[in-house]
């Protein structure tokens, strides 16, 4: 059921027997040269449509394309709300949406960088008696099959959006991270925040676009986009929406907590 193509004398009815709502959360962001900007956005969708044919009655919210995706601006195309700005937009339509009844709330989320907004709001409505759980499926996705990790733009999200939308990957744009060493050669880049110095890997965070020359990084991942295909994407989703159709239904048995404050 999609808040957004229903009346509100269904949705009155819908929160008269159900108080669960599914809110997908994605960004508009670089994944490399050869992966649309909306990577983050397709994935939560492509898996509420799956969650959707398992369960017609539960209630899906429309999906928030923009998040906090501060450090990847400077590649064209970007557009970053800030995690105090994804925070005060999520916090406006989960109060709106308590008021008609919703108690529990499940953000699907395809973004890293959207997790401290989305821990804050969930952090608040369970301070108010209610429940409400960060999907991030990414995370969830290889903890359920460990050959379905993977970091950004690479293997992995590219395997979802082939399956997803094939014509929206690049496939001869695909090339390797091309990490630059902008700190100099005692100061070698790992990852998305690490730099190794003396064999150890320390934090330093910075803007992607000043050590990531694709676009890609694998974080630690096997993960180069030329292993990805449409059959491990399509596994991946499958599993994930799964997986947490399961988990919604186990949401809603859940007792609700007492109010704190």
């Amino acid at each position: 059921m999609r808040l957004a193509r229903s009346t509100w004398p269904a949705v009155e009815a819908y929160f008269a027997q159900r108080d669960v709502v599914l809110i997908g959360v994605g960004s508009t962001e670089c994944h490399g040269k050869h992966n649309p900007l909306g990577t983050d956005t397709m994935a939560p969708d492509a898996i509420l449509d799956r969650v959707e044919a398992a369960d017609e009655g539960v209630l899906i919210a429309p999906t928030l394309p923009y998040g906090a995706t501060d450090d990847l601006v400077g590649f064209p195309g970007t557009v970053s709300l800030g995690v105090q700005g994804l925070y005060d937009v999520v916090s406006k339509i989960t109060t709106q949406l308590e008021a008609y009844g919703a108690r529990r709330f499940v953000f699907v989320n395809g973004h890293g960088g959207n997790v401290k907004s989305l821990v804050m709001a969930c952090a608040d409505l369970n301070r108010r008696g209610r429940l409400a759980a960060c999907f991030n499926w990414w995370r969830v996705a290889p903890e359920i099959d460990s050959a379905w990790g993977g970091g950004h733009g690479g293997a992995m999200e590219t395997s979802a959006n082939l399956a997803i939308d094939p014509d929206s990957v690049d496939l001869s744009a695909v090339g390797d991270e091309d990490l630059q060493d902008d700190l100099g050669p005692e100061l070698e880049t790992t990852g998305w925040y690490s730099v190794r110095f003396e064999g150890v890997d320390v934090d330093m965070p910075r803007d992607l676009v000043r050590f990531a020359g694709n676009g890609w990084v694998a974080e630690g991942h096997d993960d180069h986009p030329s292993g990805a295909s449409a059959e491990l994407g399509q596994a991946m989703l499958d599993g994930t929406a799964d997986y947490l159709v399961r988990f919604v239904h186990a949401l809603e048995r859940a007792p609700l907590p007492a109010p704190l404050r």
